[in-house]
């Protein structure tokens, strides 16, 4: 009879605060978390090398046409959408592509002894603006994780469970 008694309590009250089961919550948000940041981490780091890669690859022409910039541009496009994509939204997209931005931007700035990997001719403007361009198109085609205005129509966001 007792245990009759403790499961209708439960019914109506719900788990005891500390109990048993609020363990096993936390725990999965937190291993959730720490997956998740490590998926961010290892997006930045592709954006960042592929960033260093494509700067040197991206002077290599067929006659006056820019061919190693034209397809890195498209490899960018690619790279932002498929992370949005895969991560389910556009942080996912936007993280690869700031680490691209940076490294590029970097990679194209004299340095003090005069070295310049990324020059100013035509194939390096076409990586630099035309990778820039793809990012950010790239990250506005990734669907938003939420619905457009939710923020301003319900209030705060709601978290996923």
């Amino acid at each position: 009879m007792d245990d009759d008694e403790n499961r209708v309590r439960l019914a109506k009250d719900g788990p005891p605060a500390g109990g048993a089961t609020a363990a096993p919550a936390r725990q999965g948000r937190a291993d959730e978390a720490i997956v998740s940041g490590a998926a961010y981490a290892a997006l930045a780091l592709l954006g960042a090398a592929f960033g260093v890669v494509g700067s040197f690859a991206q002077n290599w022409t067929a006659g006056p046409v820019p061919v190693a910039s034209i397809v890195l541009v498209a490899l960018v496009f690619a790279m932002v959408r498929l992370a949005g994509h895969g991560m389910g939204g556009r942080l996912g997209a936007t993280v690869p592509a700031a680490a691209w931005v940076i490294v590029a931007f970097l990679m194209s700035v004299r340095r003090a002894e005069g070295d310049l990997v990324v020059p100013g001719t035509v194939a390096g403007y076409v990586f630099i603006v035309g990778g820039m361009v793809a990012a950010v198109a790239g990250v506005m085609l990734v669907p938003a994780s939420r619905a457009p205005g939710e923020w301003l129509l319900r209030g705060a966001p709601r978290t996923r469970d």
